[in-house]
């Protein structure tokens, strides 16, 4: 006997029947975790594509501040994408869309896993940075994804902008 407990000329390594039992357990594994990770990755789209809807909004009141103008804030669902477009009195929504250069901030295009959206879906803001028209209450924009998980933007009448993981924001 060797050191390892084998006979010399002895046969080693793992049998089929041990292989084949490491790649089911692999494989249930895999199957386990494809689901989480794909909600995962959906939700992280969404909430990326809200974070930077936020901003960019952010940014158009204060080029609406900056240039003495309103700036409308656009977004809608096109050709099967979430777009937001960002454009002057001098141009419209679709104007944007078909040429970039004619938006006041480039126009947001949101990842595939973006699917609706809901609530408010155009917003202006003067020269003063307020938000334009829908009275004296807040006005909210849903993003949503294909399992219904609703991320939210709320703009108040002084043109402040906040977002939430929930709908409605708190």
């Amino acid at each position: 006997m060797n050191r390892w407990g084998m006979r010399p000329g002895a046969e080693q390594g793992f049998s089929l029947i041990e292989v084949m039992a490491v790649v089911a357990i692999m494989a249930l594994a895999t199957a386990i975790a494809i689901p989480s990770y794909q909600a995962w990755y959906a939700k992280s789209k969404l909430k990326s594509s809200l974070l930077e809807l936020n901003s960019n909004m952010n940014m158009a009141r204060t080029v609406a501040k900056n240039r003495n103008t309103t700036i409308t804030v656009t977004v809608a669902l096109s050709n099967g994408r979430v777009r937001a477009t960002f454009t002057t009195t001098a141009n419209t929504s679709a104007a944007c869309l078909a040429d970039s250069k004619t938006c006041a901030i480039e126009t947001q295009v949101m990842p595939i896993e973006v699917t609706a959206v809901g609530g408010t879906t155009t917003f202006q803001f003067n020269s003063l940075g307020l938000r334009v028209g829908g009275g004296t209450a807040n006005q909210a924009l849903q993003l949503m994804d294909r399992t219904g998980l609703t991320y939210e933007i709320q703009v108040t009448p002084a043109g402040r902008i906040r977002w939430c993981t929930t709908s409605p924001c708190p």
